[in-house]
């Protein structure tokens, strides 16, 4: 099957990390399968060399939306206007949106194309975007959808939980490149960051975001501290909660290490250079990509069991599943991993090989195979809404 001809990612945001980057290895890997496969995202706000990376990915650009999420009327109106367009005019057979903004703009475009054979599916990232929402639209939204992909399948239940029918939902777990992503070591960085080359070094990479729980592992840091005084901690990323989190660190060890943003190679080798990597609370894409990145590493992981972390890993064989807000059990798991490296490097080996089932082009299989069943479904967006 030829289908899709062509297909239109789409995510309202600037960045080139979060769910931009996960759609952009996807519309790379679909582009090598035949799909003229293309990136929606925001042109209005500046963004990181966006442009560049996309470029290097291979995967055109569609400058003419918007896609600004500051809701300005103008921006909307003009980018409804020309995605019906292109939509009536077969330019797209499926368009696939990762945000709210994205995915109304694609329902409507749809609606008022009125093309049978077009297609929109939403990327429900995150766990928020299966709430009903305010005046229950998000589940109105999600109805209307031909199908919704998924990163866990605990968020698949929950979903067929509010009556979507199965066919419509799919669960694809993210993807990583094991050829980039290998283990290490880095021994220059942990210079760097002033920490001892054989001490034992736990490390979390995240935005530094209230909700992304690194407030609860520097607690339960300092308490594994008490049975593992020779262990430090190093936070990669930056955010809106770094000066709290600064004072936080402050006020509980100098064993704790700030060491700001890093991508490319030294995200490479910030992975490398850890014994035990920390993930607790999912991020904006909801696929936690940041966990397969550091068990290709051949890093255990300390997961929390909220999302698709506690899916990935296997608990007691590529690391410790914990409940991310439990103190106590975060620092316990700490503790046995930074005080018996051997089992950690034995988990660590465990993470590498799982890691490496999970390919960039095995979930662009999953998700065409997906695209391709909703095709052989009465449509829902095009006004068929109480179809199938």
């Amino acid at each position: 099957m030829d289908w899709p001809g062509s297909a239109l990612l789409l995510v309202s945001s600037s960045s080139r990390t979060g769910p931009v980057e996960g759609f952009l290895s996807l519309a790379r890997e679909l582009r090598r399968k035949g799909v003229d496969a293309r990136f929606g995202g925001d042109t209005v706000r500046p963004g990181e060399d966006l442009g560049e990376h996309l470029a290097h990915a291979g995967v055109p650009w569609e400058t003419g939306l918007r896609l600004s999420r500051k809701v300005r009327p103008a921006d909307l109106l003009h980018d409804a206007r020309l995605l019906s367009r292109w939509v009536r005019e077969g330019r797209f057979d499926l368009l696939h949106a990762g945000f709210a903004h994205d995915h109304h703009l694609c329902l409507w475009a749809a609606a008022r194309a009125r093309r049978a054979d077009v297609r929109v599916v939403r990327a429900a990232q995150r766990r928020e975007d299966l709430e009903p929402g305010a005046l229950r639209q998000r589940v109105w939204a999600l109805r209307r959808s031909d199908g919704i992909v998924v990163h866990v399948e605990a968020y698949r239940q929950k979903l067929l939980a509010l009556g979507l029918p199965p066919e419509r939902v799919a669960a694809i777990p993210a993807g990583v490149d094991a050829s980039w992503f290998t283990p290490g070591n880095a021994p220059r960085l942990r210079r760097e960051w002033g920490v001892p080359e054989d001490a034992p070094l736990a490390g979390i990479v995240a935005r530094m975001k209230p909700e992304r729980g690194q407030r609860v592992l520097l607690r339960a840091f300092a308490g594994a501290l008490t049975t593992c005084p020779e262990a430090w901690l190093v936070l990669v990323g930056r955010g809106e909660d770094e000066a709290a989190l600064r004072a936080l660190a402050g006020q509980l060890s100098g064993r704790i290490v700030f060491a700001g943003y890093l991508r490319g190679p030294g995200l490479v080798d910030a992975y490398r250079a850890l014994d035990v990597a920390v993930w607790l609370r999912e991020g904006n894409d909801g696929g936690c990509r940041g966990v397969l990145e550091a068990m290709a590493c051949g890093k255990p992981i300390i997961a929390g069991n909220d999302g698709a972390s506690g899916e990935l890993v296997r608990d007691g064989r590529d690391g410790l599943v914990v409940g991310p807000g439990d103190e106590r059990a975060i620092a316990s798991a700490l503790a046995a991993l930074l005080r018996d490296r051997e089992r950690a490097r034995a988990m660590g080996d465990s993470a590498r090989g799982r890691a490496e089932l999970f390919t960039p082009a095995r979930a662009a299989d999953s998700t065409l195979r997906f695209w391709r069943a909703l095709r052989e479904l009465p449509p829902r967006s095009a006004g068929g809404a109480g179809a199938g």
